[in-house]
């Protein structure tokens, strides 16, 4: 049921910004957190986050390709990644670690509702949001220390091709009632590889640093091929993380120039073509019976058999809502054939009017057949308008006016269509919702690369910076939301890069170079 309700209020996205280093998105004054400096653009109701960064010209590295994030197909191992990522989370002999580092978070929890605050106040998850510059090294070294079987099992895991957890969702006769405690811990695995990641750039261990994003990106990009949506978006924030932590990372002088590196990522890096196709047959698999209903005329005693046959799950989906209780079958029942008569017209005139059946076929349908037949053609065209968007390039979606609309239009044909419309309301994600978390990463990508291809020009241009993104000695990375590059602005010794807007927030990086 968590699931069903995740999706149905469209708050897949929120997920994905959990795992983010963001603020709050109430704040009202401009504040700190981290590295952002926080403010609120009145005109749109976004937050707008800057960063500072003060960087040090840097020329490609020779070879270029010496410094890569994902191995590439030919130094990929076959094999299955997902069973690294599990003994990274210590489910295998490492009882005892894990024992400590759960009794030192109850103990940060239990400080924190002593004294009535916020759990990020108290270490080791006040951590998450320091600089590497504000991190305790001594303690923050002693914390990692309990995690120490886990590099070498990421390292194998970012070797291997593919990722799978082996849930056999088709073969389970309800598909939503599956847990993911394994998602959850891997949110958990994301976090420590970023305070491991913050560490090392403390110490000014840049190759370690590197490894880390490396294997952050792989972590992502193998949960962006998982079956679920929540899998996906949490690769997604897992990538996200890595947007903060690299720009602390290219502040360092020493740090190599990494545009080939970024540029040598798979785009887009959360890929979500699996889980698109199983939310496609979501409806189907979770109410098989479902499958069945088609356009050949049946009796009453037909769907009255059916009713009694579809209850059951009716009942675990707990879709009549309005406080009927869902383990009573005789009024779940009675609230079902109540609703299924209420439904009638509104169905009627759907099936008629915008699927374009006969009118003579439809009226001689039972009510029964009228609201299922209807139920399941609006599921069919809804998944249709929204996934049919996936087919183009994010950024002449964008352009366009039926895509930007297309949660508003959804929910007007619901509200038009009436009771039919239930089960896509209470199954079907919020498909744009989710290509912007995916595309979230990509934009974030594209303004470390960005700011790469600026380190490369100041190489080549005696520490200055270029007067436009058009000056770079290499290709400027794209915008995933407007198909260009990066909005660029050059104001005396300091440039000014900014994403597009996004919904909720957008990002400007404002950089200049070392004096030095």
């Amino acid at each position: 049921m968590n699931r069903l309700r995740v999706f149905a209020k469209g708050v897949c996205l929120v997920i994905a910004l959990s795992l983010y280093h963001c603020p709050p998105l109430h704040a009202q004054e401009p504040s700190r957190h981290g590295i952002w400096l926080m403010q609120r653009d009145n005109e749109f109701g976004n937050q707008i986050l800057t960063a500072e960064l003060i960087l040090t010209p840097m020329a490609e590295s020779k070879p270029a390709l010496k410094h890569k994030f994902i191995p590439n197909e030919f130094e990929l191992l076959d094999g299955n990644a997902a069973i690294f990522y599990l003994k990274a989370m210590g489910f295998f002999e490492q009882n005892h670690a894990r024992d400590i580092i759960t009794e030192t978070q109850k103990r940060a929890v239990k400080t924190a509702q002593e004294k009535g605050e916020d759990i990020t106040h108290f270490p080791p998850f006040s951590w998450q949001d320091m600089s590497p510059k504000d991190l305790p090294i001594n303690e923050v070294k002693t914390y990692l220390s309990l995690f120490g079987f886990q590099p070498q099992d990421l390292a194998e895991a970012t070797r291997r091709r593919s990722f799978s957890l082996d849930r056999n969702i088709r073969q389970v006769d309800s598909p939503i009632g599956i847990l993911l405690p394994d998602i959850q811990s891997i949110r958990e695995l994301a976090r420590t590889q970023s305070l491991r990641c913050r560490f090392a750039i403390a110490e000014g261990r840049v190759d370690d640093a590197i490894t880390i994003l490396g294997q952050q990106y792989a972590m992502a990009k193998h949960l962006g091929t998982d079956e679920t949506l929540v899998s996906n978006l949490v690769g997604a924030a897992t990538a996200g993380i890595n947007f903060e932590d690299g720009l602390y990372l290219l502040q360092l002088p020493t740090t190599p120039n990494l545009y080939w590196a970024f540029a040598s990522l798979p785009n887009p890096i959360i890929d979500m073509k699996t889980a698109a196709a199983f939310e496609c047959q979501w409806l189907f698999e979770e109410v098989k019976l479902l499958r069945t209903v088609d356009e050949t005329p049946r009796n009453a005693g037909y769907w009255q058999d059916f009713i009694d046959r579809i209850l059951p799950k009716i009942q675990t989906l707990d879709l009549m809502g309005n406080g009927v209780n869902a383990k009573d079958t005789e009024t779940v029942r009675a609230t079902l054939v109540a609703t299924i008569a209420a439904a009638y017209p509104g169905a009627l005139r759907f099936l008629i009017e915008e699927v374009g059946m006969d009118r003579n076929l439809v009226t001689s349908y039972s009510t029964a057949q009228t609201f299922f037949l209807a139920v399941k053609r609006f599921y069919e065209r809804t998944l249709n308008e929204q996934f049919k968007w996936n087919a183009i390039p994010f950024a002449d979606a964008m352009a366009n006016q039926q895509y930007r609309s297309l949660d508003a239009r959804t929910r007007a044909d619901c509200e038009r269509v009436g009771w039919a419309s239930l089960p896509t309301t209470a199954l079907l994600p919020s498909i744009a919702a989710a290509r912007t978390a995916q595309q979230r990463v990509q934009q974030g990508v594209a303004m470390l690369q960005t700011i790469e291809a600026i380190r490369l020009y100041g190489a080549a241009n005696g520490g200055k910076l270029p007067d436009s993104l058009a000056s770079l000695t290499v290709p400027a990375p794209v915008d995933p939301f407007t198909g260009k590059p990066i909005a660029y602005e050059l104001s005396g010794d300091k440039a000014v890069l900014t994403g597009y807007r996004m919904p909720g927030l957008q990002n400007r990086i404002v950089v200049r170079f070392d004096a030095k």
